[in-house]
């Protein structure tokens, strides 16, 4: 596969703006991908079980209704 294919979009990811909210109690990083919602970018937790839920991997699509603002 062509590097340019592997690499298409990565400058407009590192730049995309991401802020600190909690879901459910879990500290997550997130992009804003559209109105009340958000793709989970980095979990921030410390309880290892929180990486274990289906619902909060890196990537996830989250409505930002669940959330609360932190930081």
């Amino acid at each position: 596969m062509q590097l340019e294919l592997v690499f298409e979009g990565l400058e407009e990811m590192q730049h995309a703006p991401t802020r600190e909210v909690s879901i459910g109690g879990v500290p997550v990083l997130i992009q804003d991908t559209g109105p009340g919602e958000g793709r989970v970018v980095r979990l921030l937790s410390t309880d290892p079980l929180d990486y274990l839920r289906s619902d909060l991997y890196p990537g996830a699509v989250v409505k930002l209704f669940r959330c609360t603002q932190t930081g």
